[in-house]
């Protein structure tokens, strides 16, 4: 009968609409994406670390020791060489976030999460953290000293097996490593004449082999950063993350000090004149308040011709980042400078909180188009800054401070 015909012609355009509806659905979700294939070598651009490639091609950060473990050419898996090829891995899983195509426009679900996991700064092109050196109050005592060596030279360089005699109270054992270092000579304040201690200066890093005696180990220089000799001592390797949060100083901690003033002592390479990449010293620790990912202004009078102009502003001649702070001292590198400028120059703390609620505020209306709304300003300075940056002109806006922490390499300590 006609009816019948109708009625499954019906069933049949009705079965047609469920399977597209199925269709439609299933693709919105963008659980299938095509993905080109992965490239077998990287070519490192600066700034990059084994962690951030694993990151970029897998999406699990996790996977960077299989990385270096391919790579074994890398001394460093967070100080890499830009221009250096890389070998990937071959049939790892991609965790990377899917995919959706909308309008023509691809856009990475889950961007947002990754620029809010990004807490810190990279001084990696700054410094290099694992020859920093410290400012001790009151000298150090050495663990060891170099007794040994395999090569018939005067000094010792990358690679050389050497050998190791520990004072007897010392717990060691093959796998630790250590530091080779040098101390200077007493160093007074520039500007008071005081005594401010010695600047004990890292020579390379070294990890230990095999027992050989008593006291003693076979070891291998693994880093070298000045020249070494049989005879220098040792200390324990303590590792410095290059990716550093900014953060303010805990000005109570200050005292009367209300700015967390101080005056840099000296430098790693005991220079009359620092500047920009220079590492430099501060009879100042978290004692006082000075606290790693602290930043400074290094500040100077400006220079008048009145006699009634000394209550013109500070002349900035540049900034400084703390990469490392003891109980009365810390180390930091100077991130840029407009000019060289002597030791004994004073410093003054920077509020990156209140600069950037300051900017914030007057962004007024703007600042809903960068996706930013309520925000714990003290752990989320740097993604507001990666925001800000992607979608507002930061050089007629921006503080200089908040300005210099927008330009640099982001990364995470997770």
């Amino acid at each position: 009968m006609p009816w019948e015909g109708i009625l499954k012609k019906r069933q049949l355009l009705f079965l047609i609409f469920w399977i597209s509806v199925g269709i439609v659905s299933f693709s919105a979700r963008g659980i299938v994406v095509a993905r080109a294939e992965s490239p077998k070598t990287h070519i490192v651009k600066k700034g990059e670390t084994l962690e951030s490639i694993s990151l970029h091609y897998y999406g699990n950060r996790d996977l960077w020791p299989k990385l270096w473990k391919m790579n074994s050419f890398i001394t460093d898996p967070g100080r890499l060489q830009p221009d250096a090829e890389i070998t990937l891995l071959a049939d790892v899983p991609d965790q990377r976030t899917s995919i959706q195509v909308a309008g023509g426009l691809q856009s990475l679900i889950g961007a947002d999460d990754a620029t809010w996991a990004k807490k810190g700064v990279n001084i990696s092109e700054y410094c290099n953290v694992g020859s920093l050196g410290f400012l001790s109050p009151e000298g150090v005592k050495p663990w060891g000293r170099v007794t040994a060596d395999e090569t018939e030279r005067i000094f010792l360089a990358q690679y050389d097996n050497i050998y190791v005699t520990f004072d007897k109270d010392r717990k060691v054992k093959p796998g630790d490593m250590f530091n080779l270092y040098r101390e200077s000579e007493g160093q007074d304040h520039p500007i008071t004449g005081s005594d401010v201690g010695t600047v004990v200066l890292f020579l390379g890093k070294i990890v230990l082999k095999e027992k050989v005696g008593e006291y003693s180990f076979k070891a291998e220089i693994i880093e070298s950063y000045r020249v070494m000799r049989v005879g220098d001592p040792v200390l324990p390797y303590k590792p410095v993350s290059p990716c550093v949060q900014p953060s303010n100083p805990d000005w109570g901690k200050c005292g009367e000090n209300k700015d967390c003033r101080a005056a840099i002592v000296a430098s790693k390479d005991q220079a009359e004149l620092e500047g920009q990449y220079s590492v430099v010293y501060i009879d100042r620790g978290y004692k006082h308040g000075f606290k790693r990912g602290n930043l400074f202004s290094i500040i100077t009078r400006m220079e008048t011709t009145v006699s009634n102009g000394s209550d013109l502003p500070d002349l900035v001649l540049g900034y400084l980042i703390i990469v490392e702070s003891r109980l009365e001292t810390a180390t930091a590198v100077v991130l840029n400078a407009k000019r060289d400028f002597p030791n004994g120059n004073t410093i003054k703390a920077v509020n990156l909180h209140r600069e950037l609620e300051t900017t914030l505020a007057a962004r007024g209306k703007d600042i809903h188009k960068t996706g930013i709304q309520k925000i714990d300003i003290k752990n989320e300075l740097v993604p507001v800054l990666i925001k800000i940056r992607e979608n507002i002109d930061l050089k007629q806006d921006l503080p200089e401070s908040l300005y210099l922490l927008s330009t640099m390499v982001k990364c995470s300590n997770n």
